[in-house]
């Protein structure tokens, strides 16, 4: 993989965009540290943008004194909706038309407005609002940034950090919980108005009719804050930002851009009679043939070690029996050595037993001699991001001074689905 020389060189971070890093830091680096301006343009964004903005014009015209009708909400969604729709929208499938999804965020319109009508159980304090602060990191300071949909206070004198989802699933309590876009925006809140004693996220769903509320305590925070400043770290020592597949790669306006997709999209959009003649494909046909021979060999050798294993339990059976160490043939000879060997378990092979050992090693002052740092464990949980907060900044850091890069390439073949030994 080829190494990535740039740095990201950011001071403003959004929660979307540290988003965009949690979920591929490939996709980061086209977006915001290569600056690749591509919009990808969907049915599902489009009705969630003509939503937005009818939610929007809706309590501005609240905040002014006035409650229009819904006939007058739906016609400014139906105005948003017909200017976004364009031929630029990418339809993963084509199960519904143009009208099918118009209907869709017409529905979620209706809902929320029947739902909330006349909308005097808070007052708005600002739609689409910028809210940010301050962070430092590494001893550099950076901004966190960000649109609050709404934000309002309630008759309770909280804080209410109001956000619009016309997404088709719903998720759990807790989902909200652990969610940290509108968390941030908190922290934002807070800081802007000190003697703020209470702050509710609500995310209204409004396919569903459903309003998810979370209340974070200090700890939680605390916490959050922490976490924001070890990602922003993570951001600014990669130099690398490898991809990382997963479900929202099929949404990912940089497919053609990207070393796991790239290729075969290429190889993908020609003609059946070009693809046999695309180095790529020649050389992975050869390895395949390759494979293919190598797992006959290992199929084979398994056998032969088999028949290896039992001629040497029987070789040591008889030099037992016979009391000698060496047993000569007609081309060769045989010396057997036995070995008086103690094992301990293991992790993988007795994980109770190994578990007894390490316990009642802990308590000894042999384990500071015995106990050893697992650089392969510290590698793959900063890899697959299994801390947090001061964990992750510690486990960061120690990687940053102590580690040091090897370029080592492996090949695995991935078989298609229609292929013949798949």
């Amino acid at each position: 993989m080829e190494t990535h020389l740039e740095e990201d060189r950011s001071f403003k971070f959004s929660p979307s965009k540290l988003g965009v890093y949690q979920n591929c830091p490939r996709r980061y680096q086209y977006r915001y540290v290569d600056k690749i301006s591509r919009a990808r343009k969907t049915p599902e964004t489009v009705v969630g943008v003509a939503v937005h903005s009818a939610f929007e014009e809706l309590y501005a015209f609240v905040t002014g004194g006035r409650t229009p009708a819904l006939d007058e909400v739906q016609g400014i969604y139906d105005r948003e909706f017909a200017a976004g729709w364009d031929a630029t929208v990418v339809e993963k499938d084509g199960r519904f038309a143009k009208d099918d999804w118009r209907k869709v965020g017409s529905d979620c319109v209706e809902l929320y407005y029947n739902g909330h009508h006349p909308f005097s159980e808070d007052r708005t304090v600002a739609v689409e609002k910028r809210v940010g602060f301050p962070i430092t990191v590494d001893g550099h300071e950076y901004r966190i940034e960000g649109f609050v949909d709404r934000l309002a206070l309630a008759s309770d004198g909280a804080f209410e950090i109001v956000d619009y989802k016309t997404a088709k699933s719903l998720p759990n309590q807790e989902h909200a919980d652990q969610d940290w876009q509108l968390a941030l925006y908190e922290l934002a809140v807070r800081r802007e108005w000190p003697d703020t004693q209470e702050v509710r996220l609500k995310w209204h769903y409004v396919r569903h009719g459903k309003t998810l509320i979370s209340i974070r305590d200090d700890v939680a925070r605390a916490k959050l804050l922490a976490d924001a400043g070890a990602l922003i770290s993570a951001i600014k020592h990669d130099h690398v930002f490898e991809p990382r597949p997963g479900p929202l790669c099929d949404w990912c306006e940089y497919r053609d851009l990207c070393p796991v997709f790239a290729h075969p999209i290429k190889v993908a959009a020609l003609p059946p009679a070009e693809r046999c003649r695309d180095d790529g494909v020649r050389l992975v046909e050869s390895y395949v043939e390759i494979e293919g021979r190598r797992k006959r060999l290992k199929d084979e050798l398994k056998t032969v070690e088999t028949e290896r294993e039992q001629a040497e339990g029987e070789l040591a059976d008889w030099a037992e029996a016979a009391g000698v160490a060496t047993i000569a043939g007609e081309s060769a000879q045989v010396t057997v050595t036995v070995k008086e060997e103690v094992h301990l378990p293991t992790k993988t092979g007795e994980a109770e037993k190994h578990a007894e050992l390490e316990a009642e090693a802990r308590k000894t002052p042999l384990w500071a001699e015995v106990a050893r740092l697992d650089g392969h464990a510290l590698l793959e949980g900063l890899k697959a991001r299994c801390w947090t907060g001061e964990l992750l900044a510690a486990a960061t850091s120690l990687v940053a001074r102590y580690g040091h890069h090897a370029r080592k390439r492996a090949v695995r073949l991935k078989r298609r689905a229609d292929s013949d030994e798949a």
